[in-house]
């Protein structure tokens, strides 16, 4: 404590507080009426006793508090030094790059590019918006304007693609299905089958190009009607002896905690399943700030075989491969037949459904 006194007898003061005994610091006199000195807290009482002519200015010494509010009040500051270390460290972060504009460029290939150059989120990226922009004008052709505007932690990049002409080119029309051709009416581009010809699923019915009067190919984009015997077909098999992977019951679930979709650290379990499988989903932890975590729960499973009876499962393989073709037919067509016919070969048994059809080659 410092005090501050004016007043007489300044001298006799001086002498009785030796005499109590009470130390005194940093004794000055300014002019003879005025004396400064500092005590101890312990002896601030003693001199209170003798100083009720002066008239008085006390100055607590900060350094002596400070202490005993720093260990009350210890929790209060640390979190307040914390938070405002953290928000400094992650205000100077980039959590997040939006990108507009695009038409043709991938958005993913994009940011690629970017975390190739140092720029990414999650860290301190120190390229300038020009710096970024140079990049993605240096790695594509394709941009004809590029922007970056920095928003706090967020990188916002606008940009347009230059126009690119290019003479389109046709496909020629293929066969959509197997079967035999009965009817072909070209009307434009070049035939390349005929009528009675068996063709396969891909086979190339009309040639995307006319030959004019000088014999020279013109591209047209082909058109025509092709009619045919469709024959739609599927087959399904089951083995005698089958091995399925079945739940054991056994379980367990493993956390990782994340920041700013930064990873902090896991818990302690860890996956020791062979054969398992697993759902996984993400949970908020806070409200106050982005802490997350994700949870993944693996089952295990241990393969156990099953055997089946043929006879008793014939009808329902034969009902389930029928009703595959069934369910895939072509638009427009006409059902004439269907058949499904069963074998057994090495202890597999395999159904397959036939279904004849009148209808269109290309769909």
């Amino acid at each position: 404590m410092k005090f501050t006194l004016t007043g007489y007898n300044a001298d006799n003061l001086l002498k009785t507080l030796y005499i109590k005994k009470v130390t005194l610091y940093n004794v000055q006199r300014p002019d003879v009426k005025t004396l400064m000195f500092e005590v101890a807290e312990k002896d601030e009482k003693k001199v209170k006793r003798y100083i009720a002519n002066f008239k008085v200015k006390r100055t607590p010494k900060l350094i002596k508090r400070l202490p005993k509010f720093v260990l009350i009040n210890l929790g209060l500051i640390l979190g307040v030094f914390l938070g405002g270390i953290f928000f400094l460290f992650a205000s100077n972060y980039t959590w997040k790059i939006s990108i507009y504009g695009t038409k043709e460029l991938s958005v993913s290939e994009i940011i690629d590019v970017l975390n190739k150059n140092g720029v990414k989120t999650g860290k301190i990226n120190l390229q300038s918006s020009e710096e970024i922009e140079s990049i993605l004008l240096n790695n594509y052709d394709r941009i004809a304007q590029v922007s970056v505007i920095r928003e706090g932690t967020h990188i916002i990049i606008n940009l347009s693609e230059k126009l690119v002409y290019e003479e389109e080119e046709f496909a020629p029309l293929t066969a959509k299905f197997s079967g035999i051709i009965t009817k072909i009416n070209v009307i434009s581009g070049t035939n390349n089958v005929k009528v009675g010809s068996f063709v396969n699923v891909g086979d190339v019915l009309v040639l995307p190009f006319n030959i004019n009067s000088n014999g020279q190919k013109v591209s047209v984009k082909p058109l025509a009607e092709i009619l045919g015997k469709i024959y739609i077909t599927n087959t399904l098999q089951l083995s005698k002896i089958e091995t399925k992977l079945v739940p054991t019951g056994k379980s367990t679930t493993i956390y990782n905690y994340k920041i700013f979709n930064l990873n902090l650290f896991s818990g302690k379990n860890k996956n020791s399943f062979a054969l398992f499988s697993s759902t996984s989903y993400n949970e908020n932890i806070s409200r106050l700030i982005p802490l997350s975590r994700d949870v993944v729960t693996y089952f295990e499973l241990t393969p156990t075989q099953i055997e089946h009876n043929f006879e008793l499962e014939r009808a329902e393989l034969e009902k389930n491969a029928l009703n595959s073709v069934l369910s895939n037919l072509p638009q427009y067509s006409q059902k004439f037949g269907e058949k499904v016919t069963t074998s057994i070969v090495d202890n597999v048994m395999y159904a397959s459904a036939v279904v004849e059809l009148e209808g269109s080659l290309i769909g």
